[in-house]
């Protein structure tokens, strides 16, 4: 046909897209490297050195001590993340075995006639939540010291039961001072995400 080889040659004519440009240039789209917060504050510190206006001089100094602040943060959260995979797991099953026995507790409290069982059930379950607590609050810049392991190690009951006290003080503060634990959890884990990838749950 006469308007064949013409129509097909205005098709093979036209502009690339920009998918198939992207695809002609390997499909990467190379983003700049940025600085680390140790090389950026190393360049800072090393143009203060330098004979600089004091507006500029002033300027940087911030810079150098929010930087560093950054720094710090970041060296907290990672020495938090490496304890927190490294004791998730016992904190994990700790955590769930607390809540079965919650939950089955509770169950016999509401069927239960006797007084007596009742008030036995409600010591129980007394106990069961300050383990809770234990699990959930437990601080998070020390090595986890599990419940269910170690038996009745005299040691090891005398470093939980000042672990129990010092959660018990900070869930006291946090109470009178209107803080909230469980919010403040969550922004550690959006700093988690923001600079790991990885939320830590307990």
């Amino acid at each position: 046909m006469p308007y064949g080889g013409y129509g097909k040659r205005r098709v093979s004519g036209h502009a690339p897209s920009s998918s198939e440009r992207q695809k002609g240039s390997g499909g990467i789209n190379k983003k700049p490297k940025t600085a680390s917060l140790k090389n950026q504050i190393r360049s800072t510190e090393r143009l203060l050195r330098k004979e600089l206006p004091p507006e500029v001089r002033e300027a940087l100094e911030r810079k150098v001590v929010e930087l560093k602040k950054q720094q710090e943060l970041h060296n907290r959260l990672a020495v938090e993340r490496k304890i927190f995979l490294r004791d998730k797991k016992i904190k994990f099953f700790e955590r769930r075995k607390i809540e079965r026995r919650i939950r089955r507790l509770e169950k016999q409290q509401r069927s239960s006639l006797c007084q007596g069982q009742v008030a036995e059930i409600a010591e129980a379950l007394t106990k069961l939540k300050e383990d809770l607590e234990y699990v959930r609050f437990f601080p998070k810049m020390e090595k986890y010291v599990p419940l269910y392991c170690g038996g009745d190690n005299a040691e090891l009951v005398e470093k939980r039961n000042k672990l129990r006290v010092q959660i018990k003080a900070k869930l006291v503060a946090a109470a009178s001072s209107g803080k909230d634990l469980e919010g403040i959890s969550w922004r550690l884990n959006f700093q988690f995400v923001f600079l790991f990838g990885t939320a830590p749950s307990t």
